[in-house]
């Protein structure tokens, strides 16, 4: 049997893997990144002889390691791949009794998963300056990607399909990526300098629900309303096939689909990044870190409207109502704030803006701080720190006193007017009303609150609308980075700990 699968090769070799009984699963290819040093790169796939050994190498000037085993077991077979600190291009040569399949031109670097819904798989083909975006991406052979198929199941898969290969730049496929999935590695790959791999998994208009497995929805049964038709059917065909792989880094757009549900989103976005985390880990044979950093997007500003609106409320629980990432129920975590990029114009609607470079750039900022330990990169904007009540005024100090402000408008804030003189504010009571920035300094704004009259001032927000302000044109930013302070809201003029506190 064994040679009879030999001779079938030797009369196939131009075939990527011919027909033997050894196979690599359909997530490897030619032109791939699989995961640099200090992590091992973990390859798994299929045979049919039980209990045979199955042998990997990596060839080409500067590979290191010896050749590594596995056991055929059940039909199947992992092992880990020697560390790589050489970005290659290698060969990588996995063969056992019946045969051998060969990976060509396989670069090592970072691999980031990129997830969500309709804003991740954006194509690049659609973003602002389109034309001369995709040009400068043909500089950058050294950023490869994947693209899933998109499929759902009611159980976990093992196998997956992809409709766009492993492949670098190219004129057929960079159009069709994701914009900023791509834009993300282009940013990233001029400050580290070796190669970044793209596995994208997304599918617009998909709920947390249908990307999440079966412990997200045990740990937030509480807040689970609905019935649990969907739930899972992406995670399954989509993300469990992935779990074997060796990532350093996810990166996430979703949650336009769940506005409306922030009570259940805060529980359901934490508990989801805890399970995936978990999960890839233990596929991975350990190599994938069980705290890998995980971006994401907060939704970006939508219909032109001074309505206050679901998003709000999905911001705030995006972060798991702490108001910044990382934070005690999201470690390792990095956020790009896109309440002030709305998109009025875009043609494929103003809940899919095109200014995919801004949100890019803002993730970078994190991934380098929070990923890749580079504390000196600013990645996020002032944040409260404190409230000081004066007569009919309230001033805020940002960052503890370090923040310096820049102020482009006076507008955004508005206080919790209640009767009462319970130190909470109750929306169900209580009114919100605007409240107008009257002077600032370097770390602090002063705000008028006289429009409470003499109703108590117990709560304060900040861009607590849908689409809250024009292009870059919210209230406060930080004068060096250009970030903008993320949205805001306090029910008890009771800041939390902030950002400063979580390292």
């Amino acid at each position: 049997m064994a040679s009879a699968c030999v001779l079938i090769f030797l009369l196939a070799a131009f075939f990527h893997q011919g027909d033997c009984v050894l196979k690599l699963a359909t997530n490897f290819g030619d032109h791939m990144v699989l995961q640099r040093a200090p992590q091992q790169a973990v390859l798994w796939g299929t045979a049919d002889t039980e209990g045979d050994t199955i042998t990997a190498k990596i060839t080409g000037q500067g590979s290191q390691g010896t050749p590594t085993t596995a056991k055929v077991s059940h039909g199947k077979w992992k092992l880990e791949l020697p560390a790589q600190t050489g970005k290659g291009p290698f060969t990588v040569d996995v063969s056992s009794s019946d045969g051998h399949v060969m990976l060509h031109d396989v670069l090592f670097g970072d691999v980031w998963l990129c997830s969500g819904q309709s804003n991740m798989y954006f194509g690049f083909s659609s973003v602002i300056n389109a034309t001369a975006e995709l040009h400068h991406a043909l500089q950058f052979p050294d950023i490869r990607f994947t693209r899933a198929k998109r499929v759902q199941s009611a159980t976990p898969q093992d196998t997956m399909a992809f409709d766009i290969p492993w492949t670098g730049p190219n004129s057929r496929y960079i159009g069709s990526s994701s914009a900023v999935c791509w834009l993300f590695a282009e940013y990233l790959h001029e400050k580290l300098k070796y190669p970044i791999g793209l596995v994208e998994s997304s599918w617009g208009g998909t709920p947390v629900e249908a990307w999440s497995p079966p412990q997200v929805f045990t740990a937030c049964a509480h807040h689970n309303k609905r019935a649990p038709n969907g739930h899972g059917v992406l995670y399954n065909a989509m993300i469990h096939p992935l779990l074997s792989t060796t990532l350093y880094g996810a990166l996430w757009y979703q949650g336009e689909s769940n506005s409306g549900r922030a009570e259940q989103y805060g529980c359901q976005i934490s508990n989801m990044v805890k399970q995936w985390r978990t999960q890839f880990h233990q596929q991975s044979l350990h190599q994938t870190s069980n705290s890998f950093p995980f971006g994401y997007v907060q939704l970006a500003g939508n219909a032109n409207t001074s309505l206050v609106g679901a998003f709000p409320g999905e911001r705030w629980a995006q972060t798991a109502n702490y108001g910044y990432n990382p934070n005690p129920a999201m470690p390792k975590t990095f956020m790009a704030v896109a309440m002030d990029l709305p998109d009025y114009n875009s043609p494929r609607g103003t809940i899919h803006p095109r200014y995919k470079q801004d949100v890019a750039q803002r993730l970078v900022l994190g991934a380098l701080n929070v990923a890749y330990g580079q504390k000196d990169v600013v990645f996020q904007g002032p944040f409260p720190s404190a409230f000081m009540e004066g007569q009919h005024t309230l001033e805020i100090q940002y960052d503890h006193g370090h923040a310096k402000l820049t102020v482009r408008n006076n507008k955004g804030f508005e206080v919790c007017c209640s009767v009462s003189n319970m130190t909470h504010c109750d929306d169900r009571h209580d009114a919100w009303v605007a409240a107008l920035l009257t002077k600032h300094q370097t770390s602090l704004v002063t705000l008028g609150t006289s429009r409470c009259g003499t109703r108590h001032v117990v709560g304060v927000r900040y861009e607590w609308r849908t689409s809250p302000c024009d292009f870059k044109q919210c209230s406060l930013y930080d004068s060096a980075s250009g970030l903008p302070a993320p949205p805001y809201i306090s029910h008890d003029l009771k800041p939390n700990q902030g950002p400063e506190i979580i390292g």
